[in-house]
Protein backbone atom coordinates (compact mmCIF):
# COMPACT_ATOMS: atom_id res chain seq x y z
CA UNK A 1 0.00 0.00 0.00
CA UNK A 2 2.76 2.46 0.97
CA UNK A 3 4.73 1.55 -2.17
CA UNK A 4 1.80 2.20 -4.51
CA UNK A 5 1.01 5.49 -2.75
CA UNK A 6 4.66 6.52 -3.05
CA UNK A 7 4.77 5.57 -6.76
CA UNK A 8 1.56 7.50 -7.39
CA UNK A 9 3.02 10.58 -5.71
CA UNK A 10 6.22 10.30 -7.77
CA UNK A 11 4.20 9.92 -11.00
CA UNK A 12 2.05 12.97 -10.23
CA UNK A 13 5.11 15.05 -9.33
CA UNK A 14 6.89 13.98 -12.54
CA UNK A 15 3.80 14.72 -14.62
CA UNK A 16 3.46 18.18 -13.04
CA UNK A 17 7.14 18.96 -13.56
CA UNK A 18 7.10 17.84 -17.21
CA UNK A 19 3.85 19.67 -17.99
CA UNK A 20 4.85 23.00 -16.45
CA UNK A 21 8.24 22.91 -18.15
CA UNK A 22 6.67 22.17 -21.51
CA UNK A 23 3.96 24.81 -21.22
CA UNK A 24 6.33 27.48 -20.00
CA UNK A 25 7.65 28.02 -23.52
CA UNK A 26 4.49 27.32 -25.52
CA UNK A 27 3.70 30.28 -27.82
CA UNK A 28 0.01 30.20 -26.97
CA UNK A 29 0.67 30.44 -23.22
CA UNK A 30 3.63 32.82 -23.14
CA UNK A 31 2.21 35.38 -25.60
CA UNK A 32 -1.60 35.35 -25.30
CA UNK A 33 -2.00 38.98 -26.43
CA UNK A 34 -0.31 38.29 -29.77
CA UNK A 35 -2.30 35.29 -30.89
CA UNK A 36 -5.82 34.28 -31.74
CA UNK A 37 -6.19 30.50 -31.71
CA UNK A 38 -8.67 29.53 -34.42
CA UNK A 39 -8.23 25.73 -34.35
CA UNK A 40 -6.78 23.60 -31.54
CA UNK A 41 -6.93 19.80 -31.84
CA UNK A 42 -4.79 16.92 -30.62
CA UNK A 43 -2.86 17.06 -33.92
CA UNK A 44 -2.44 20.76 -34.69
CA UNK A 45 -3.02 24.32 -33.58
CA UNK A 46 -3.77 27.17 -36.03
CA UNK A 47 -3.09 30.68 -34.74
CA UNK A 48 -3.49 34.11 -36.32
CA UNK A 49 -0.47 35.97 -34.94
CA UNK A 50 -0.48 39.78 -34.71
CA UNK A 51 2.68 41.66 -33.69
CA UNK A 52 2.57 45.45 -33.46
CA UNK A 53 5.59 47.63 -34.44
CA UNK A 54 8.19 47.49 -31.67
CA UNK A 55 6.40 44.66 -29.88
CA UNK A 56 8.49 41.75 -28.63
CA UNK A 57 7.30 38.30 -27.59
CA UNK A 58 8.37 36.42 -24.49
CA UNK A 59 10.77 33.51 -25.06
CA UNK A 60 9.02 30.47 -26.54
CA UNK A 61 9.46 27.43 -28.80
CA UNK A 62 7.39 25.94 -31.62
CA UNK A 63 6.77 22.40 -32.78
CA UNK A 64 7.16 21.80 -36.52
CA UNK A 65 5.04 24.43 -38.23
CA UNK A 66 3.76 26.07 -41.37
CA UNK A 67 3.28 29.85 -41.75
CA UNK A 68 1.43 32.05 -44.21
CA UNK A 69 2.05 35.84 -44.14
CA UNK A 70 -1.16 37.87 -44.20
CA UNK A 71 0.64 41.24 -44.32
CA UNK A 72 4.05 42.65 -45.23
CA UNK A 73 6.44 43.22 -42.36
CA UNK A 74 9.86 42.75 -40.83
CA UNK A 75 10.60 40.44 -37.91
CA UNK A 76 13.81 39.90 -35.99
CA UNK A 77 14.10 36.56 -34.17
CA UNK A 78 16.52 36.51 -31.21
CA UNK A 79 17.48 32.95 -30.23
CA UNK A 80 18.26 32.46 -26.55
CA UNK A 81 21.53 30.75 -27.52
CA UNK A 82 22.73 34.00 -29.13
CA UNK A 83 21.76 33.66 -32.80
CA UNK A 84 19.52 36.05 -34.75
CA UNK A 85 17.54 35.88 -37.99
CA UNK A 86 15.69 38.64 -39.86
CA UNK A 87 12.57 37.93 -41.91
CA UNK A 88 11.29 40.43 -44.49
CA UNK A 89 7.79 39.12 -45.08
CA UNK A 90 5.51 39.90 -48.00
CA UNK A 91 1.80 39.08 -47.87
CA UNK A 92 1.42 35.62 -49.39
CA UNK A 93 4.85 34.34 -48.30
CA UNK A 94 4.66 30.83 -46.92
CA UNK A 95 7.05 28.34 -45.43
CA UNK A 96 7.61 25.30 -43.26
CA UNK A 97 9.81 25.14 -40.18
CA UNK A 98 11.20 22.27 -38.15
CA UNK A 99 10.68 22.43 -34.38
CA UNK A 100 12.19 25.72 -33.25
CA UNK A 101 14.52 26.28 -30.30
CA UNK A 102 13.76 28.97 -27.68
CA UNK A 103 13.57 32.47 -29.15
CA UNK A 104 12.02 35.93 -28.87
CA UNK A 105 10.28 37.47 -31.90
CA UNK A 106 10.34 41.25 -32.40
CA UNK A 107 8.54 43.39 -34.97
CA UNK A 108 11.31 45.74 -36.13
CA UNK A 109 9.24 47.18 -38.97
CA UNK A 110 6.90 50.16 -39.13
CA UNK A 111 3.65 48.25 -39.62
CA UNK A 112 1.70 45.55 -37.85
CA UNK A 113 2.71 42.03 -38.90
CA UNK A 114 0.00 39.40 -39.18
CA UNK A 115 0.46 35.76 -40.19
CA UNK A 116 -1.20 32.37 -39.88
CA UNK A 117 0.87 29.87 -37.91
CA UNK A 118 -0.07 26.18 -37.99
CA UNK A 119 1.80 24.13 -35.39
CA UNK A 120 2.06 20.34 -35.75
CA UNK A 121 1.80 19.06 -32.17
CA UNK A 122 3.20 15.60 -32.95
CA UNK A 123 6.59 17.14 -33.76
CA UNK A 124 7.53 19.26 -30.71
CA UNK A 125 10.79 21.04 -29.97
CA UNK A 126 13.12 18.68 -28.08
CA UNK A 127 16.23 19.86 -26.25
Amino acid sequence: MKTSLFLSAVFILALFTFTTGTLAQDWKNTNPGMNNVIVDTTLLRAIVVTIEPGQKSDAHTHPANFFYALTDGKLLVHYTDGGEETYDLKAGDAGYGDPERPHVTENVGEQTVKFLLVELKEHPYMK
